[in-house]
């Protein structure tokens, strides 16, 4: 079906057609798009926030669409596409009265490990979750993991799998730049280990930092910081290791993403060791910039990654795979491999998709 492809949660038949109103409009003048997402007014610096960033710089590349906002974005014939799962982005839901998306970024699993307590209320989070998907016309999974945490959710909406993309000209045009780079950040001739996430036991920091302390004679930097404060889980035990950590290793904190893209393009091998990802929009970040990829053996990288990247379960395989690619063949064979599974998910990707779920999602609208 394209980019994108409707899940069996709920059979779909509908399309967009000529004849329809949105689909005659199409032809005679773009459809209106309000795309919401609360990151835009709080907390930024994760993945959520830079997909609703790369739906934005995609919705300008499509002349078949026009994004619109202010009292404009209430009107019927607008859809709306939310990228977050807060009470306001709820709430802007339940007054929209055209077709609804919402991106299934985030689910029950993805705050285990990320807000502190949040394994205390899960029912209670199950509950609203399920309710914010509900409202929706056509829900938007990132991968086929997701779509099944969906299912396991209970959400009764049809769901379509749509998975992230990016605007791949943003990391490749710093290629050129890598030894410029990697002297700014003062690495020298350093193997350097890269990580990018929130500093929290779901993104698993402090298996990052053991193997820093098994390979001394490597360089470890990770980028991300504490996005949400106080409410961050394991806040104290995190803000100790840090402190603690080896001097092989470097807590870069928050910076800006541009920032983080010079980084991908001035390291040598991607690392994070996470528990559970939705997606993993900061790998795919890694192999667009064709670093080798460490992770995991999530179900959501074997959706796009497929074989291409290297993966473990404990500290001391993780060591022996960082150490295998201490050889530079064996890194060029991996780095390769991760920025061609990175071409699927481009910016031309992410227009279809968008453009699909769209029509899909007006084409299905009943006023």
């Amino acid at each position: 079906m394209g980019p994108g492809m409707l899940l069996p949660l709920e059979q779909v038949s509908d399309s967009p057609s000529e004849s329809s109103p949105h689909g005659s409009r199409r032809a005679a003048e773009p459809v209106p798009v309000s795309v919401v997402s609360e990151s835009a007014f709080t907390v930024r610096g994760h993945g959520v926030h830079s997909v609703f960033e790369e739906s934005l710089r995609a919705i300008k590349r499509m002349p078949d669409f026009r994004r619109v906002s202010g009292l404009r974005a209430y009107r019927k014939d607008v859809v709306l596409h939310v990228h977050t799962m807060g009470p306001l982005a709820a709430l802007r839901m339940m007054a929209h009265r055209g077709p609804k998306l919402i991106s299934a970024h985030v689910t029950p699993e993805t705050l285990i490990g990320s807000i502190k307590g949040a394994h205390l209320i899960r029912g209670l989070v199950n509950r609203y979750m399920r309710g914010v998907f509900d409202l929706a016309t056509l829900v938007l999974s990132v991968s086929k993991a997701t779509t099944a945490e969906l299912t396991d959710l209970g959400v009764r909406r049809p769901v379509m799998l749509m998975s992230n993309a990016i605007d791949e000209e943003r990391i490749r045009s710093l290629a050129g730049r890598r030894a410029e780079l990697r002297r700014g950040f003062g690495w020298g001739d350093h193997l350097v280990v890269l990580g990018v996430g929130q500093v929290q036991p779901r993104k698993g920091v402090e298996e990052f930092v053991s193997c820093a302390r098994a390979l001394p004679h490597l360089r470890f930097v990770w980028v991300g910081g504490m996005q949400f404060g106080m409410l961050s889980d394991a806040r104290h035990d995190l803000t100790r290791l840090r402190e603690t950590a080896p001097d092989n290793v470097t807590f870069t904190g928050l910076v800006p993403r541009d920032e983080v893209f010079a980084y991908c393009a001035a390291a040598d091998v991607f690392f994070l060791p996470s528990k559970h990802e939705t997606f993993g929009l900061a790998t795919l970040e890694a192999a667009t910039a064709a670093l080798p990829v460490v992770v995991p053996d999530l179900p959501c990288y074997r959706d796009w990654l497929k074989d291409a990247y290297l993966h473990a379960r404990t500290v001391p395989e993780f060591v022996e795979l960082l150490r295998s690619l201490e050889d530079a063949p064996v890194r060029a064979t991996w780095a390769a491999l991760a920025a061609t599974a990175a071409t699927a998910h481009d910016s031309r990707t992410l227009a279809d998709g968008l453009r699909e779920a769209y029509l899909l999602a007006a084409a299905r609208h009943r006023p």
